[in-house]
């Protein structure tokens, strides 16, 4: 077991309960962190690189706002690499116990990225990730605070808000869990105070160890 396990605050048994409701609800917000895990990966974030991201993105008719600084699939060892090991294990656990699980096992993620909204960002405008992303989308806020939405299309209908705070997983469900297709569009915006995030993905297309 993962020495960063210590700083979880679920267990296999609550995981596999809030990764229940992912068919129906889309996503599922609780505390994952104690104070004293998110000071150590926050430590971590503040020695990576980051860029700003590009104003925007994607397809005429389906662009996609963003205003954030990110930096992605960072090689340096930290606990980042501990928390990543401790949350595989626990969701392995948590999808071993949903029988029939809604994910082939052993699972692992292979995309990770660090997300900084300053205090006053736009944050980012409706949009589902890519295909490519499957079983779980895990966001984990590590300080600040913002609003995380859930909703039905580009266009805000039905938006649900997930407050994102420190220590707050954000669970969202990617394609293919439980052999849904459909994949949640989802936003952020009121940025109050700056917002620190760090995500995991797992990408299809790359090779489960890439990012490790």
């Amino acid at each position: 077991m993962s020495d960063f396990a210590q700083h979880f605050l679920t267990s296999p048994h609550s995981l596999a309960q809030a990764m229940n409701l992912l068919p129906t609800e889309d996503a599922a917000a609780f505390p994952l962190v104690d104070s004293e895990g998110c000071k150590k990966m926050l430590a971590a974030v503040k020695e990576l690189s980051f860029r700003a991201s590009t104003p925007v993105v994607g397809p005429k008719g389906k662009e996609v706002e963003q205003d954030f600084q990110i930096a992605m699939n960072f090689d340096q060892p930290s606990v980042l690499d501990e928390y990543q090991t401790a949350l595989e294990e626990q969701i392995n656990q948590a999808f071993f116990l949903m029988q029939p699980s809604p994910y082939s096992q052993p699972f692992s993620f292979n995309d990770k990225a660090a997300l900084i909204y300053k205090e006053g960002s736009k944050g980012i405008t409706p949009h589902r990730d890519l295909l490519c992303f499957e079983a779980v989308i895990a966001i984990l806020t590590l300080s600040g605070e913002a609003g995380f939405y859930i909703c039905d299309d580009r266009e805000r209908n039905n938006a649900r808000k997930y407050t994102a705070e420190p220590g707050v997983m954000i669970l969202m469900r990617g394609r293919n869990f439980a052999g849904i297709e459909e994949r949640p569009y989802h936003y952020v915006e009121g940025v109050s105070k700056e917002r620190v995030g760090y995500g995991l993905r797992y990408n299809v297309k790359e090779p489960a160890e890439k990012a490790r």
